[in-house]
Order: structure tokens, then sequence, then C-alpha cells
């Protein structure tokens, strides 16, 4: 069910999108700039089969397992160059496409990462320009990818952490050409087809890639059919990876063992184009890192099992490279064997990330708040890359559910993300357990890994949610909606014999026990992990009667709200002490064995705890405000710093903004102590740290857990971008789609002015507020089809419409 101007909004940015790739550009010049993806439509019926060609590994040195890609070449001829031909294809691993030389398409990591044994897709290209009359060859390069790679921490996965979902990558490809006579010709994949290896080695996503340009392809051979059975491939729902900037080395270092620093000025996922001019055989060996030890040396100990190293052996003479089956996240690079002493200009950074248009922008009179958005942004689009990661650079990469649901509403400001969480979403349904728990990331390579969390598992229904509140489309919901009812059935049931809450010590079997709770908080004792599953649970109730509602299904909204009512009765009777605290009985957790930590002991007061029954709005007005009295209580002990952790954090600011002390709000944000988001930022974070103790300038990199349990480039702390704009530049969604806008900002005069924007379904919403002796103007910008309440301290709020308007007050 979409709305006119949803679909107005959809063809707009799928516009916008193929524009925004075209300015881009590719950055490999081999690539054309005017072959786009096409609706699929143009595919009637696969003819084609699966085809394979396997490889070995042959390096006996290498304890890692790297078979090289395999190359596949169809060579046929037409009798005239086509006057519409359209490529389709998909892969059990990730495939390069060409035609007579030329790359299809500068998209990457192609069609993308699915459970295999559940979904795959496929991807279509319009390939006209690229035939011609008389011999034409489609040539491939297969790599294994997710498929048949080194996926995720070796820890899940001993002793091999490869070939999780299969052993053979395999291809299947349909050209379909139209001739002047509207005559058709199809050349799909099928034993006709040869392939060899050939100058790429390896290409391994976390391992990094090894091309050697003295190899030419040669020596082909027959391939093989995949005659397993297949799951059938559709269309590709999501944005496609894309390069979308290039980065030039801010400065080169010789480093004591004769290797070059590059430090590109900025932390970010992608790979190096590598420009080069040297003798056949030369060596370079590429090590990239985001961080830089005492003495200037790589930090390389958070990669843990992935190397993210890419080595080059030149063919002699001018040659320009870059990988295209790998990614790393990094701002340094370390070269060695190099003869001579390089210029800037040997590497260029090539940043990657999923094409989501960016629908937003934000500017304030403070630079740090500038820096902060910049950072959230690089954070998001290092991490949004076919599925919403949990880092770029180690040997992890996976879509942790927590993570997202925590960050949603801050990526949604920054993006049209619809597509890309459509796409998603389908992977966390096609991870969901039997049970009906939600897997702690999504897609789940490990099929016998049953690990679930409270916190984790809910983004299930609140990105969804999220979802249709930006954009005010039913359609996620409609497909997400059973698997939705199986989540929540499997809750309901656990709590029920507990009247619809969790008391202490409930989720016993699960490891670690209690799930990860306020994951990375800097309390002395950890929050409750049952109070936190709790209000969690109780949230998921209110927006499923919510969705539920929205789907015309009023009974099952009814039912909802039903069992949450009862379930806040019974967590304030249980936690809530008369004076609004939040008691827990300590002896039930024992000694907290088997919780992460839990010699930490437990606690009900803390930052997290408030600020998420208040930002949920799960508390009578009276218990609220006690709670609110708590919270200013714990965050000026902690001197107006932050010790919430992922599972706390975006409610922190919005509560105390909620409660009236957006002041505490400010401070917290713009403080440059530690911990905090300042201090990074005073410290030379160009992305979001993953801890708020990531680095401390006593401890350095904290020791052996945190060097090698860290990153420098982790969005969830970044979940603060929903604060700046819906809080301090005051945009909010009243109604599904910003249909009816809440513009609530909160000055400060600090800050001086801010601005911001976001362009929703209906065209773009502004809001600018400008703090100057003592008196606030505010500029405000509302879409045709869309009405605002504007809410202004000290004065009744006000109902405005479509147009430019301004508004003056005294704070």
């Amino acid at each position: 069910m979409q709305t006119v101007p949803r679909i107005i909004a959809m063809l707009f940015h799928m516009a916008a999108a193929i524009l925004l790739l075209a300015i881009l550009g590719s950055c490999d010049k081999e690539e054309p700039t005017d072959a786009p993806a096409i609706l699929p439509a143009a595919l009637r019926e696969w003819q084609a089969e699966w085809i394979a060609f396997p490889t070995v590994d042959s390096n006996t040195v290498d304890t890692l397992i790297l078979p090289p890609p395999a190359y596949f070449r169809k060579v046929f001829t037409i009798a005239e160059a086509p006057s519409v031909a359209t490529v389709h294809f998909s892969a059990l691993g990730l495939a390069d496409v060409r035609i007579n030389g030329t790359r299809v398409t500068g998209d990457r990591f192609l069609p993308g990462w699915t459970d295999y044994h559940q979904r795959l897709y496929y991807v279509s290209y319009d390939v006209t320009g690229l035939l011609t009359g008389g011999e034409n060859t489609l040539e491939v390069t297969l790599a294994d990818g997710w498929y048949a790679g080194y996926v995720g921490p070796k820890s899940l996965s001993n002793p091999l952490n490869r070939n999780l979902y299969g052993s053979q990558p395999a291809l299947l490809l349909q050209l379909e050409l139209t001739g002047t006579d509207d005559r058709r010709t199809t050349i799909v994949t099928d034993s006709s087809w040869q392939a060899t290896t050939g100058p790429l080695r390896y290409a391994d996503l976390l391992m990094g890639e090894y091309y050697d340009a003295r190899r030419e392809l040669a020596g082909w051979q027959s391939v093989t059919l995949r005659s397993d059975t297949l799951v059938e491939s559709t269309p590709y729902p999501g944005n496609l990876v894309r390069s979308y900037a290039e980065i030039t080395p801010v400065s080169v270092t010789e480093l004591p063992d004769g290797k070059y620093l590059f430090d590109l000025g900025q932390n970010f996922a992608g790979h190096v184009r590598l420009s080069y001019d040297g003798a056949r055989g030369d060596t370079l060996i590429l090590r990239h890192g985001e961080m830089l030890h005492a003495d200037g040396s790589l930090m390389t100990e958070n990669l843990r099992f992935a190397r993210a190293t890419d080595t080059y052996v030149a063919g002699g003479g001018q040659e320009v490279w870059e990988p295209r089956f790998t990614y790393h996240g990094f701002r340094y690079v370390e070269v060695a064997g190099l003869k001579s002493p390089p210029t800037a200009d040997l590497i260029t950074g090539i940043a990657v990330s999923a094409a989501t248009p960016m629908t937003s922008t934000f500017r304030s009179g403070d630079t740090l708040l500038n820096r902060l958005y910049k950072n959230i942004l690089w954070t998001q689009r290092s991490n949004f890359l076919e599925v919403p990661t949990d880092s770029p650079q180690r040997d992890e990469r996976l879509g942790w559910l927590g993570d997202a649901q925590i960050f949603s509403r801050s990526a949604l400001y920054n993006a049209d993300l619809h597509a890309f969480y459509g796409k998603w979403l389908a992977d966390v349904r096609d991870a969901q357990y039997d049970f009906g728990a939600y897997a702690n990331f999504a897609p789940r390579p490990y099929p016998d890994l049953v690990w679930y969390s409270p916190g984790w598992m809910e983004a299930g229904v609140m990105v969804p949610y999220n979802d249709y509140r930006f954009y005010g489309d039913t359609s996620i919901l409609h497909d997400h909606y059973a698997s939705m009812e199986r989540y929540m059935a499997f809750q309901i049931e656990k709590s029920a014999a507990t009247g619809y809450f969790y008391p202490e010590h409930s989720w016993t079997e699960i490891g670690p026990k209690g799930g990860f709770g306020d994951w990375l908080s800097l309390t002395d004792q950890h929050l409750a992990h049952d109070i936190l599953a709790s209000l969690y649970f109780a949230h998921s109730l209110r927006i499923m009667g919510e969705m539920s509602d929205a789907l015309l299904r009023p009974d099952r909204g009814a039912y909802y709200r039903d069992i949450l009512a009862k379930s806040m009765t019974g967590f304030i009777d249980h936690y809530v002490g008369e004076d609004g605290r939040f008691e827990i009985d300590t002896a039930a957790y024992g000694d907290g064995a088997g919780y992460f930590e839990g010699e930490r002991g437990f606690t009900g007061h803390t930052q997290s705890g408030y600020a998420t029954a208040i930002y949920f709005d799960l508390l009578p007005d009276s218990l609220e405000a006690l709670a609110g009295e708590h919270l200013v209580e714990l965050v000026l002990a902690a001197d107006t710093l932050p010790t919430a952790g992922i599972l706390g954090i975006r409610q922190l600011l919005p509560a105390l903004s909620k409660i009236g002390r957006s002041d505490l709000a400010y401070a917290m944000v713009l403080s440059t102590r530690y911990p905090g988001w300042g201090f990074q930022l005073a410290n030379g974070a160009t992305t979001i740290w993953e801890r708020w103790n990531s680095y401390t300038l006593d401890k350095g990199f904290n020791g052996e857990m945190n060097t090698t349990m860290n990153s420098f480039n982790h969005y969830a702390f970044g979940a603060v971008g929903q604060w700046l704009f819906a809080q301090a530049v005051g945009i909010s969604p009243a109604a599904p789609g910003f249909e009816h806008i809440t513009i609530r900002p909160e000055v400060s005069e600090r800050v001086g002015r801010m601005a911001g924007s976001y362009v929703s379904i209906h065209g773009t919403i502004r809001s600018a507020w400008e703090f100057e002796d003592g008196q606030v103007t505010l500029r405000v910008s509302i879409p045709e089809h869309t009405t605002a309440t504007v809410y202004l301290p000290d004065a009744e709020e006000e109902e405005i419409g479509p147009g430019d308007h301004v508004f003056t007050f005294t704070p």
C-alpha cells in the first residue's frame, strides 16, 4: 500500500540516484558511465544454466585457503550491433562482467549478500553500446565473496571460517539482444563457455587481493554445470554498492624499515587505486589500518583475523590497478616494496557504499557539531555497504541488529533507506529462528549458531516501524508482518507467566546470560539486563499496535495494547519505587556468573534505564517526572558526561530534552572531555568510535581487550544524530511520512545558530534558528501536501501549512 506521494518520491529518488552515479562516475577507467542498472522486467525467463570452474589454492606456505577466482569467457558472433541489449546475471559469489573488455557497470560486490540457501538475487544492465556487429566476447571474473570466502569473526566458525554457504562459486548469466529487425538473440551460460585462472591470484573480502599483472589469460578449459537444486533468483531490491568519493593522501612518511605510510586524512570503507610505474616483477604490499601506534607504526591489532592486505606484482611500465572484490576500513596505508621514495599520487583512496541518496543537510555555529555530523555520515556510508554492518575493518562486518536498531532513525534522517532496509529486512527474516527470535545478526552465515539477545532482536520490529514513520509506506510492514508476529509470540509466551515483563535473571538460556545488555556502558555496575529487556519488549508491543492499525488489523492492534498495559503494570510494580527509582533484587543475580563482566554486579539506577523509559514514553506522568529527576541526578553526578552504553545512548539526549533539560543535552554533546563525542573529535576522530574508551590519553588503546575488540568506524554511538535533527534542529514526523510535521527546536545560545533540512517523500523540510541579542529567529519551510505544528517556548503551538514561515521569540 503506497501513497501517491510515495510513488512520486520513489521515482524522484531513482532518478536522483542514477544522476548521482553518473556524476560520481567510476574510479576505474575501463568502466563506462552510461550503463546504469535498469529495471529487470526485461528478463522474460531464465534460459541460462549455472556454471562453475573449480580452482585450487596452490600456495602451501600460506596457512589461509585462498583459491584464485575463475575467469569465464564466451565468444559469439552477431550480424549487426543490437538496437537493445540487456545483460542479467546472478552468482554464488561475486561477479565482475565485461563485454569486449569494458566493464558493464561500476557497481560492486554483485549480486549482493544473502542466505544463498533461501534467497538469490540477479542484477540487470543496459549494455547496448558495448556490442558490435561481428565477433564479441563476454568475460566474467567470479570471486568467492560472502558465499565461499572468509566471513565474520573466526571465533564463530572454527576452524575454517570460510565455505559457510558452499565451497564452489557459480555463475548464471543471460544476455538478451534485440536487432533492428526486432529479432531476438539470447546468449546464456551453458557448457559451451570456457574458464581459466589469471592475474588475480586470490580475492577475499577480509584478507584482500593479490594481483599479478605478469600473468595472462591462457589455458582455457571446459566449465562444469551446477546440477544441484538452487534457489530461484529474483531481482535485486536494494541499493547497489558503488564508489562515491576519491581521497588524496595528506602526507607520506618514510618508516624506519624502508616502508612508506600514506595518511589519507579520513577513515572510510573502500580500497585504494594504485598508479605505478616500475619494473616487471616489482611487488608492492599494501596494508591498511585505522590508527597509528605512538611510534608512528600502523595499528592492525584490531583487524584480528582479517589481513586487509593487497598485493600487486607489476607487469612493467605505467600501470593503474584497484581491487574489485575486497574492501577495507582504513585511514592509513603502509606500502612495502617501493624502490624509491613515492609521491602522494601513488595511491588514491576510493570510498564505497550502498548508493543510498543522501537526503539531509546540517550546519551550526559550532565547529564541533558540524564535524560530528560529518563523522556520522562517513560512518554510516562506511557501514551501510550491502547490509548495515558493525564495522568495515576487522574480521566481523556482520549485520548486527542491536547497532542497526539504535542507529536507524539517525540513518533515516541522513539518507533514503527504504529500498536498503527492504532488502536487509528480508535477510532478517531469513535469519529468524523457527521459534521466533531474531538472530543477533543478519544474514546469519552460521546455520548451527543459536544466538539472540534482548535489545538486538527488537530491530526486527523497530527498523520496519521507523521506516514506516519516515516514509508512510506500509509495503515493508506488509512483507514483514508475519515475521514480526512470530517474534512477538515468542516474547509474549516467554513473559506470560511473570506478567509480560522480565524479572531479574529471566534470560538464563542465552549466552551470555541476559544477552549483551547495555553493552559498552561506563557505569560501575551493569544496568540490570532484565530492565532493558522489559522496556524494549514494552516498546515493541506499543509499535506493533500502531503497525497493526496501519495494516488495517485493529483486532491485533488492540491485542498488543492490552498486553502492553499489563506489561507496564507488572514492570512498575516490580521495579519502580514510590520515589521513581528503579530498584532490583541484586541477590537474584548471585555472583553474576555467566553474565558478561557479571562480577561488576547489577543496578537499576543508570542513565540508560531512566532515559529509555522516558524516551519510549512508558511511564505515567508522575513517574516520568520522578524518573527525569533521577536521570538529571545521574547526569550531574557524571559531570554532564555520558555513561550509557549502546542500548541506551540513542534515548539519552532526547530524554533530557523531553523533560526540559536540553541545557544538559547540549553540555554533554559539546564537551570535549572524556568520555563523549567531543573527546573523540578532539583526538582526531573522523568517524564514530565503537567504545567511549576506544582510545584514551592515559591508556592509549586500553590494553589487550580494547586493542583487539575495537573499531574506530562504528555507528552505534552515532545515534546522537537523531537528536541533532529531531530536537536540536527540531524536525520530526508527527504522522507517518511527514504528512504532518513537528517543528520543536531546542535552541542554545552557546551554539548560536543551527540549520537543517530533510528531504521527505513530499519535499524538503527546513528548520533554521538563530540566537542573537537574547532573541531567537526561527525560519521554517514546509513542503506541499503537508502541515506542521510549531512549538515555541511560553507560547501556544501554531499550526502552519506549506510555504516559508518566520517566527521570533525570547527563550
